[in-house]
């Protein structure tokens, strides 16, 4: 079953095979058509003649007359042509030689009774006169009582045209070979380089690209295609390469931001603990003896508490953002906002639009490609301040990070922002593709660095939202 959904097999079954018959049928076909025309042609010709001849025989007197033998041999078209004259009693008068000869007994042949009934026709049979076809032709003598038939073998005539309109299925044959020579071409130019090309990606889809640089052949299309492979092939070596080294860069940043993390923990949190068992086992010390100094000695405690609190949140939202789960998406951004206002870049904040809560992932994925984003403006722009804007728009929505900083060339293709070493520009982009939304950066030298995502949502999700979920409060 495989072989016959080959592009040969489907040649000869589906075009070389149904060609093959519809010419057959047309050619024989017309050959039957042909005889059948032929046939009715001759028997209305012999029976003119044989009318003709039996009003002219009317006037014999006998059948030894001289007019018998003219009008008998005149109905004589070929050698084989039998011209009979005979009697009631079906006796041969005549034949087309002039004399009578001894013959069966004619009085019982369908054209005789027919012809002595006072009728004229013709008649088709078969098997007689050595066993060839005869077309007969018969009309009654009336004035003598006689019958007047002709037999004329069928093939005869016939076999001009005939032989020639059955020879007509010959013309199959080299119709038949071109087409077999039109199968093996298509073989050669197209199943073949096909099949090899088919091999060539299926070595590819197990990772060697080699394999699609050697030349199939084929025709003009098959090569354009292993083109379009190879082209293909190269842009999947490049993303690949470019995302070994995002993951690469992913792998150290995270390694750097551990190590961050635990530096800061160490020199300032751990610090600010050592430093408040201190002030602790002081205060203990002289709480009896001089209630002033622990007074103060309770100042700084409670002071080094607040300051390690508030590094601890910081800690904890840089981890997991508390807000995202709590109030949502909306709230989540704008206390990301104050956070970057507190580096130095002072970020403005704006809802537009009647927000709605999104599945947890999607508000996780969008927080993070804006976090990503507020940090790119903090470390690389220079800016001095920045809008976060939050636009719902139903069912999509479009958030919008944009500053006043110093601009820089956006690659046109996603694999040259490893190349170009923007591996924070590109995790947003991969997130954004994760989620289902649109990544988009525009950047124009020093007017600055804008960065949109949009969620396109959907209808239905939108209403179960708004259904289901009261409008979080955004805390000021």
């Amino acid at each position: 079953m495989k072989r016959l959904r080959g592009l040969s097999a489907q040649l000869l079954l589906f075009v070389v095979l149904p060609l093959f018959v519809a010419l057959s049928g047309v050619a024989l076909g017309s050959a039957v058509v042909h005889q059948g025309w032929m046939r009715s042609m001759m028997a209305e010709r012999d029976l003119r003649a044989v009318r003709t001849a039996a009003t002219a025989l009317s006037g014999a007197a006998s059948a030894g007359d001289p007019q018998v033998a003219q009008v008998l041999g005149e109905l004589r078209v070929s050698p084989d042509t039998l011209a009979l004259l005979v009697d009631r009693q079906g006796r041969v008068l005549a034949t087309s030689g002039g004399r009578a000869v001894p013959v069966d007994d004619l009085g019982s042949h369908p054209a005789v009774v027919a012809a002595l009934a006072g009728q004229s026709g013709t008649l088709y049979a078969t098997g007689t006169r050595g066993g060839r076809a005869q077309l007969i032709a018969y009309a009654p003598v009336e004035a003598a009582g006689w019958a007047l038939v002709v037999e004329e073998p069928w093939s005869e005539p016939a076999s001009p045209w005939l032989r020639t309109s059955l020879l007509a299925p010959l013309v199959l044959v080299p119709v038949v070979g071109l087409s077999l020579v039109a199968v093996w071409l298509g073989v050669r130019r197209i199943m073949r380089p096909l099949q090899k090309l088919d091999v060539e990606v299926t070595a590819l889809g197990w990772g060697d690209f080699e394999a699609v640089s050697e030349p199939v052949g084929g025709i003009q299309e098959i090569q354009e295609l292993q083109k379009a492979i190879v082209r293909m092939a190269d842009q999947i070596q490049a993303y690949q390469r470019s995302m070994h080294d995002y993951l690469g860069a992913i792998t150290a940043a995270q390694e750097e931001e551990r190590r961050r993390l635990a530096r800061e923990l160490h020199d300032d949190t751990m610090q600010n603990l050592v430093a408040m068992v201190q002030h602790v086992q002081v205060a203990r010390r002289k709480i009896g003896r001089d209630p002033a100094h622990v007074e103060g000695q309770l100042a700084d405690l409670q002071a080094l508490s607040e300051t390690t609190m508030d590094d601890l949140r910081r800690f904890s939202r840089a981890l997991r953002p508390l807000y995202l789960e709590e109030a949502g998406l909306v709230a989540a951004l704008e206390a990301l906002a104050r956070d970057t206002s507190q580096t130095g870049v002072v970020t403005a904040f704006e809802v537009q639009g009647d927000p709605w809560r999104l599945e947890p992932d999607k508000e996780l994925t969008l927080y993070r490609i804006v976090q990503e984003a507020l940090t790119n403006v903090t470390k690389h722009s220079g800016a001095t301040r920045a809008r976060l804007t939050v636009e719902f728009d139903a069912p999509q929505v479009v958030i919008r990070v944009a500053d006043d900083g110093s601009g820089f060339v956006v690659p046109e293709r996603v694999t040259e922002l490893a190349e170009a070493g923007h591996y924070g520009l590109m995790g947003m982009q991969e997130r954004a593709q994760l989620a289902g939304a649109r990544l988009t950066i525009r950047s124009h030298g020093d007017h600055g660095t804008t960065v949109q995502v949009t969620y396109p949502g959907s209808d239905d999700a939108h209403r179960e939202k708004r259904e289901g979920t009261e409008r979080p409060e955004v805390a000021t």
